[in-house]
């Protein structure tokens, strides 16, 4: 036989679970929210990594524009350590699998309300089907706020151990020296558009 009395007790504690788990649920959002502001200090760019700056190298688009690697630096020490496993199909890729590891740090401060810059050292090794690449170097960029439409930048990166670069890394990060600038329009806070220039110098 059916106890109503149980089942309305059951169900009002179910309530109160629920409204608990969702009270904590959103207040547990909100200071997250709070967290990962970004830094309003900082007007600098994304950069991938490694800490370098995005240059849109790959066909159609680069993985910077796809969010992929994207780093937003805040204020003082950033560090950055991460690890992959990848593949290649096809009659000319490598056998077995890849295996990459790369660490970088960098600094950021704002000299003043429309001017900062980072700068930092950055590691990288991978390995794939017997071919090698080490790369280690020196990255910077100086952004300048004109407005909140208009920002500039001046950015470039040293590599101080000149790695060899197999066929197959050709296209691995951004490789190599580099010195550019850059000029970035924001349409809207989410969308923008970019003009950079570059020297760059591949292993």
């Amino acid at each position: 036989m059916w106890n109503n009395t149980y089942f309305c007790s059951d169900m009002k504690t179910m309530i109160r679970h629920i409204a608990l788990t969702t009270v904590l649920f959103l207040a547990l959002s909100a200071k997250a929210q709070e967290t990962l502001v970004p830094d309003s200090t900082l007007h600098l760019p994304e950069l991938n990594s490694l800490g370098q700056m995005h240059a849109i190298s790959r066909w159609p688009v680069g993985y910077g524009l796809m969010g992929y690697q994207n780093w937003d630096l805040h204020k003082g020490m950033n560090l950055s350590l991460g690890a992959s496993v990848f593949a290649g199909f096809g009659k000319y890729a490598p056998s077995g699998a890849g295996f990459a590891q790369n660490a970088s740090g960098m600094y950021a401060w704002p000299i003043n309300d429309k001017l900062s810059f980072a700068a930092g050292v950055y590691l990288l090794n991978a390995t794939w089907g017997g071919l090698n690449l080490r790369d280690t170097g020196l990255s910077g960029v100086l952004s300048y706020r004109f407005n909140e439409r208009w920002e500039g930048y001046l950015y470039g990166q040293k590599s101080l151990i000149r790695p060899k670069l197999p066929y197959y890394f050709y296209d691995a990060h951004e490789l190599g020296d580099r010195i550019g600038a850059a000029v970035k329009y924001n349409v809207t806070p989410s969308f923008y558009i970019q003009l950079s220039v570059e020297e760059r110098r591949l292993p």
